[in-house]
């Protein structure tokens, strides 16, 4: 259903296209120079974008074609080019579009650099309205600290004549009407002070700088009062508001020559909320009319002027009309924030970058279109060559990474398999040395030593009890050392065991999960595998590769941890990792990956069970052994 705001909208259009064409027509007869023509058209494009139409862009685009080839045909035209876009910038600032709005700044950011301004502020003075808008504060606070440094040197840059006015005008935006506001609602006392007092020095620079000026001077009026408005209310000061407030009225009788359209739109709802502070209910509701009476810019612009007609009704004890009136600002909120939704989902920053750079190609084919699709044609073909020559290379390389970690898998396996078996004959030929030397040395010294007590016991002869007493103990102490010796050998072999697994654990992970990207956490009980044999263990060792492989393939996981330990006559094993989970369904079933089904057959084939626990925050693989098969 077409409204009366969309008829309204259309004959306002119908009546632009037809005011730009009677400035064309006078251009073209000589009535207006280039200058007066290009001044004129910047002037009528705003008339209407804050009379309330809103342009799209093809339409401004065709509005303004005379302009932008005036514009684009002399060097001196400068300040002229960086308008063009002021202009499509305005557009989209004024009805909140933020996506437009950063990209025609960074457009008008452009044509500044081109004439020489370092910094023109353009940008961040955009993002600043935008972050207001939507009440980001927080932003528009860490925005200024960033500028900061920048914004303290203006006042002596702008006095040096080393940046342009406008930059000088752009910091005024960003520090008055977002930065002390900001400040002002976060309630920090100091930093509200310390923003008040640069908004003064760069503002007295610009009246230095540019007094005869009437727009600038307009413009550095306003927001020096805005500061003082934004200070008053901080201080509760409501005498002050008011005259603040008045003084701000005061501008469009001082400055009858410059267009006061933005002043109503500030000034009505601070009226408003000063009245309402006040209690003066029929100044409050004089000012809710005249800000109904305003064209609709803002997307929160009517849930205000409800959320006022509200607060009023309640005042006046009309409960019934306040909660109406209520009711009806919620649902603009709610409009307001589904429309800002559909301009974040639509990408209108990007969509208004292709829509512009379809304009200029358009233009840019109707001159070259026979050249340029010949340079697509042999682009087209040059990018199939390039295309096939990289996919052949691709695949050829995948295949070689796939073989290579095939091989590398392969030989590390082969290579901890030759190292068990290695350490196994080591600790075997160990223990059976430690069992020789306590059954045999041992227990033939122990033998002699009970020959000798025996002999002591019986002689006579006290010297040579003597000499035998000597022998008595070297050779307790030989057989002490044999004994301690043949313990040493067997607990030591035992020892190695754990280390020479763990070292197995450690080879195959540091190869597989670098320590760049994963913290790893390896720990082995103590006796937990010394009657565990190599078969168990290389068995054991192709469960954590298979698990190792899961956490690289599907896991996401920052951190990896290996548990051994011994718990009622089962040797426990576990893997876990801090990923982002499997499906607990199927972790346990038959419906698992390769991983896991290799897992649970190893397992299985061990006389073991295997239990999956899995969640968003992780997941555990616990594989139990009983150490009897063992």
């Amino acid at each position: 259903m077409i409204t009366q705001n969309q008829i309204a909208a259309g004959q306002s259009v119908a009546k632009a296209r037809s005011d730009f064409d009677k400035l064309e027509d006078a251009y073209h007869t000589d009535k207006l120079s280039a200058e007066q023509y290009l001044d004129s058209a910047y002037a009528l494009a705003h008339q209407y974008i804050y009379d309330g139409v809103h342009f799209t862009t093809q339409e401004l685009t065709d509005f303004l074609s005379l302009y932008n080839q005036i514009a684009w045909s002399a060097e001196h035209h400068d300040e002229h080019r960086k308008n063009y876009y002021v202009i499509f910038l305005n557009n989209a600032s004024a009805f909140e579009e933020a996506g437009a709005s950063m990209y025609y700044a960074e457009k008008v950011n452009q044509e500044y650099k081109h004439n020489g301004e370092k910094d023109p502020l353009i940008e961040a003075s955009t993002k600043s309205q935008i972050y207001m808008a939507e009440e980001l504060y927080d932003k528009v606070i860490a925005q200024y600290i960033d500028k900061k440094p920048y914004l303290e040197t203006l006042p002596a840059l702008l006095r040096k004549s080393q940046v342009d006015v406008a930059t000088g005008m752009e910091a005024l935006t960003i520090v008055s009407a977002g930065v002390v506001d900001s400040y002002v609602k976060t309630g920090d006392t100091t930093a509200v002070y310390q923003t008040a007092q640069l908004v003064d020095r760069i503002s007295a620079a610009i009246r230095d700088r540019a007094a005869d000026n009437r727009q600038y001077m307009f413009y550095n009026d306003f927001f020096r009062l805005v500061t003082e408005y934004y200070v008053a209310l901080f201080e509760r000061d409501h005498i002050e508001v008011g005259r603040v407030l008045d003084s701000l009225a005061a501008l469009k009788a001082t400055y009858k020559d410059q267009g006061d359209y933005f002043i109503d739109q500030n000034l009505f709802p601070w009226r408003i909320d000063h009245y309402l502070a006040i209690k003066n209910i029929d100044s409050a509701s004089f000012y809710v009319e005249k800000f109904e009476s305003l064209p609709l810019l803002a997307k929160n612009q009517q849930a205000r002027i409800n959320e006022y007609n509200a607060k009023l009704q309640a005042i006046r004890g009309d409960l019934n009309g306040s909660n109406k009136y209520l009711t009806a600002a919620l649902a603009d909120e709610r409009n307001a924030k589904n429309a800002l939704m559909a301009e974040m989902d639509n990408l209108l920053y990007a969509y208004t970058q292709a829509e512009n750079t379809k304009i200029d190609l358009q233009k840019s084919e109707a001159v070259k279109e026979k050249r340029t699709l010949l340079l697509i044609i042999i682009s087209f073909a040059a990018a199939l060559i390039v295309l096939a020559i990289y996919l052949v290379m691709l695949n050829r390389g995948r295949k070689a990474k796939a073989l290579v970690a095939a091989l590398n898998d392969a030989a590390n396996m082969q290579i901890i398999a030759m190292e068990e078996a290695k350490h196994q004959a080591v600790r075997e030929e160990q223990q059976r040395l430690g069992q020789d030397l306590h059954d045999g040395l041992s227990s033939s010294i122990a033998a002699i030593k009970y020959q000798l007590e025996m002999l002591s016991m019986d002689t006579k002869d006290i010297a040579l009890k003597s000499k035998l007493d000597n022998l008595q103990r070297v050779t307790t102490n030989a057989y002490e050392a044999a004994r301690r010796k043949s313990h040493e050998w067997f607990k030591t072999a035992s020892e190695q065991q754990e280390i020479s697994f763990e070292k197995q654990i450690r080879l195959l992970t540091d190869n597989a999960l670098p320590d760049s990207r994963y913290n790893k956490t390896i720990h082995i009980d103590d006796n937990s595998i010394v009657n565990v044999d190599t078969d168990t263990r290389i068995a054991l060792l192709r469960i954590i590769q298979e698990a190792i492989i899961n956490i690289i393939k599907h896991a996401k996981a920052k951190n990896v941890g290996i548990l051994v330990y011994e718990e009622e006559d089962n040797l426990i094993l576990t893997i876990s990792d801090d990923g982002i989970g499997i499906d607990q369904k199927n972790a346990n079933q038959k419906k698992s990956g390769m991983g896991l089904r290799s897992i649970h057959r190893r397992a299985h084939y061990l006389k073991g069970d295997t239990n999956v626990l899995s969640s968003s925050e992780g997941t555990e693989i616990i594989v139990s052994i009983p150490l009897i098969s063992v």
